[in-house]
């Protein structure tokens, strides 16, 4: 899959890019033998690169083993994980294409202004939450409403740092959409035991992630 922006696309994220407040580090987790996507996710990361000198790309090879990737807690190829000011944990596995290219350029401008354009209240319950959270939001290129649940997901990890969220392309990762039995996307896994399925209305993910943490 090779992924090219057209003139138009090129500037209307140029555009966007001026909403970037703090550098961004785009952690880049590739591997070379038997990642059918690595080096499309390179070639993205690195289209967008050239579009502001806010974005700093570091590419790590190879194993999943290194200290980097331990503390990151990224376990599979192609990865990427976003930085701003602050460490994140905003993750993408597989490529981001199709219309999930807009969650990996919203993600970004959002870990650079280390906020989330969320309704104060709703800022206020995510910050409040005390215990670990893992979120997995499962999607495909195609599916239109998946971007909206991959930031709010990413949102909810740069408002707290007890919250790590994963974009999770499905087709790329047919052991996972297995395991967690992904009939269709978006899907929503919250600490291995709180499902949403479709996109998800603002309030009703709130209430999800603190049934996680009461589970």
């Amino acid at each position: 899959m090779v992924v090219e922006m057209d003139d138009a696309t090129r500037e209307q994220v140029r555009e966007l890019f001026t909403n970037i407040i703090n550098n961004v580090t785009i952690h880049l987790f590739i591997e070379e033998r038997s990642c059918l996507y690595c080096n499309d996710v390179k070639d993205m990361v690195q289209q967008l690169a050239e579009l502001t000198d806010k974005i700093t790309i570091v590419e790590h090879k190879g194993a999943l083993d290194t200290d980097d990737a331990k503390k990151m807690g990224v376990e599979h190829h192609p990865a990427l994980v976003l930085h701003g000011k602050d460490k994140y944990n905003v993750k993408f596995y597989g490529i981001p294409a199709g219309h999930e290219f807009g969650a990996l350029v919203g993600s970004i401008i959002d870990v650079s202004t280390g906020t989330a354009p969320l309704p104060p209240d709703i800022i206020e319950d995510i910050a409040s939450i005390d215990k670990p959270v893992n979120i997995k939001v499962f999607v495909t290129p195609q599916c239109p409403y998946c971007p909206d649940m991959t930031r709010l997901a990413h949102q909810a990890s740069i408002i707290n740092p007890l919250i790590s969220s994963e974009m999770i392309e499905s087709l790329e990762f047919q052991e996972l959409t297995m395991k967690y039995e992904v009939y269709g996307v978006p899907k929503t896994i919250i600490n291995e035991t709180i499902t949403i399925d479709g996109l998800s209305p603002i309030d009703m993910f709130v209430e999800k992630l603190f049934e996680a943490i009461d589970t």
